[in-house]
């Protein structure tokens, strides 16, 4: 049973006032306050309003809450769902004036329609299914991407991996090591092989055609001949 159809069947009021008061609920959403303002138009006398608000709140159709008046501005303030949470005195949020709080605040009731949604079960699951499918396709379609992403990002590591196995030669295959780390002593002495970075070609002596080995002094690179040890200087661009 929801809220008007409770109304229509409650006996606390009359039938005429629970009409109005249902013809006023269509104002009204789940969750609604309804202030004691709105109510006054349907002329309850004070026993039937106790009468009746007690019943809906028994019933879960409503539950009271407790919103601060100020008495200099009308200004409403904090709400509370219990009296005894309301503070002795405080200041008005928006004239800042102190006052009873407890002496202050108006009942209003929040509305709990409790509607009950009449749900087609195959519908309702054909619906589901069909939004789970979807899902499926676009978590298939964002694999896919990640996937594809991976394969680059690997195939970049192989690149790298080679390039730098290619780099990276034991300083003992250098005929020319112990001659440079003697000639730049005060230096850091580091050597990188035949193979010129990133170009995959060599330099050559044009006096004798040996291979120039290359070796980072420091910040700096240059080339040595591995026979008659002419050096060349290296600037990567």
């Amino acid at each position: 049973m929801n809220l008007i159809e409770y109304l229509q069947q409650q006996n606390a009021i009359p039938k005429h006032k629970a009409d109005k008061f249902i013809k006023l609920l269509e104002k009204y959403d789940e969750n609604d306050v309804l202030y004691e303002e709105a109510i006054y138009d349907i002329d309850l006398t004070n026993e039937e309003y106790e009468e009746l608000f007690e019943d809906l709140e028994k019933e879960s159709f409503v539950d009271s809450i407790y919103i601060i008046k100020c008495p200099y501005c009308d200004s409403l303030g904090n709400t509370y769902v219990e009296k005894f949470d309301i503070p002795e005195s405080d200041q008005c949020r928006f004239c800042e004036t102190e006052f009873n709080h407890r002496e202050n605040y108006m009942t209003a009731y929040r509305i709990y329609f409790n509607y009950k949604k009449k749900v087609d079960i195959l519908t309702d699951l054909g619906e589901k299914i069909n939004y789970n499918q979807d899902r499926i396709f676009e978590i298939s379609d964002e694999i896919r991407a990640l996937e594809d992403t991976r394969k680059a990002i690997q195939l970049e590591n192989i690149k790298f991996a080679t390039l730098r196995n290619e780099l990276l030669v034991d300083k003992s295959e250098s005929k020319m090591y112990n001659k440079v780390v003697e000639k730049y002593k005060d230096n850091k002495v580091k050597y990188i092989g035949t193979l010129l970075y990133m170009k995959k070609s060599v330099i050559t002596c044009l006096e004798c055609d040996e291979v120039y080995e290359l070796f980072q002094i420091d910040d700096n690179y240059i080339g040595v001949c591995s026979k008659c040890q002419n050096q060349i200087g290296i600037s990567f661009k």
